[in-house]
């Protein structure tokens, strides 16, 4: 799995491995809380590693139906859930590019003219720990 380190602000949080809500270039993101977040100021800036789980309910055709306007980024679902939209970069194992973060093995393909290609990955939970 892919993780990537990002300078947060933490905002708020539920308690250990509940939610917390951390901001991140100005994207208010709702993750799993690692951190302990639970004992931080509102405020306190932090770096974090987040590591997005991909859900493994989406089918082919919908990942790469998922993202016409090829964008890259998050958008959140709900609670800690995204659809994380972004360009294939590699295959074997599939890396795709969001953004803000590396979403890897969200699906499985050798099929090197999916390089290039714009999908749409719902990530079941989005964690965040201590870089």
């Amino acid at each position: 799995m892919t993780a990537s380190i990002v300078a947060a602000t933490f905002i708020a949080s539920e308690g250990e491995y509940l939610e917390a809500v951390i901001e991140v270039d100005g994207q208010r993101l709702h993750v799993m809380d690692e951190f302990g977040g639970a004992q931080m100021a509102t405020g306190t800036q932090v770096q974090l590693e987040l590591s997005p789980m991909p859900s493994e309910m989406d089918d082919w055709d919908a990942i790469f139906r998922a993202n016409p306007g090829q964008e890259q980024g998050l958008r959140r679902l709900d609670g800690w859930r995204y659809l994380a939209l972004g360009v294939v970069t590699q295959v074997d194992p599939v890396i795709c590019d969001c953004g803000l973060l590396l979403v890897e093995d969200a699906f499985y393909t050798r099929d090197a003219r999916c390089v290039g290609e714009y999908v749409g990955i719902t990530v079941a939970r989005l964690d965040a720990c201590l870089a």
